[in-house]
């Protein structure tokens, strides 16, 4: 998934919804530093999540071994912490956390 597609996510979910596990502090990815990773956070709300995915919209960031990189709608994003190399973050992690997951299950099921 990409920031913008993360944001896009985002911004039709219920801002004040308290996610017990989600994400904040934005910071170079370890596994490739010119993509964008997100520290997990506990019991955020979706609100604070989208303002950190916009804030890291058109920022640089300085690499874990150094180098600047600067983050666009079309990096992909990562749930890790500063250092350490982690797991994308895509649209059915984004459904866990928000509290979606039963609702993706059952139109998923045949």
């Amino acid at each position: 998934m990409t920031l913008g597609e993360l944001i896009q996510f985002l911004e039709v979910r219920d801002p004040e919804r308290i996610v017990p596990v989600g994400f904040a502090s934005p910071h170079s990815y370890r596994g490739f530093y010119d993509e964008l990773a997100f520290e997990p956070a506990k019991d955020v709300t979706v609100g604070s999540m989208l303002a950190c995915a916009r804030d890291a919209l058109g920022r640089t960031f300085t690499g874990y071994k150094g180098g600047d990189y600067k983050m666009d709608e079309y990096t992909d994003v990562w749930l890790a912490e500063w250092g350490h190399t982690g797991e994308g973050i895509g649209p059915i992690l984004l459904s866990f956390m928000v509290g979606e997951a039963a609702a993706l299950a059952a139109k998923e099921t045949p």
